[in-house]
């Protein structure tokens, strides 16, 4: 017998949709990038994987005071830059595979397969310093 929580829906008929913002004061770890997957040992990716997702789920815990995940949820992210070079986005959404991870860790979503995850948008601007900052909507 597996040891699965039951899921249930947290949003019932006339409830607010419940949301939250990760704010995280970096952009993902370049190590992450899928241009570099054949170039980093995979001992190191795997390390700095873990380091990324305890991050994500640390921050997460600390905001999310719900006691079930989300089940479907939007999910836009925002890269901010500090300096004018042109960055590749979808190797940054590729390299935060890990922040996802570490939602679904501290219960904040209920996964990141298609059935409880889609994506809204994603986009980049240039402000003066480096971050991630992912938006999740229930819907």
């Amino acid at each position: 017998m597996t040891n699965k929580r039951i899921l249930q829906p947290a949003v019932l008929a006339g409830e607010k949709k419940r949301s939250m913002t990760l704010v995280i004061d970096h952009l993902p770890p370049a190590d992450l990038n899928p241009n570099r997957l054949r170039s980093i040992h995979w001992a190191k990716r795997s390390a700095v994987e873990k380091v990324a997702r305890e991050e994500a789920y640390w921050l997460a815990v600390t905001q999310w005071n719900q006691s079930l995940p989300m089940l479907h949820v939007s999910v836009s992210a925002t890269f901010t830059f500090k300096d004018k070079r042109e960055h590749d986005l979808d190797n940054l959404l590729s390299a935060s595979k890990p922040i996802f991870d570490g939602l679904t860790d501290a219960g904040v979503i209920a996964g990141d397969s298609y059935k409880h995850l889609e994506y809204g948008s994603i986009k980049g601007k240039q402000t003066g310093e480096n971050k991630t900052i992912i938006e999740i909507q229930e819907v």
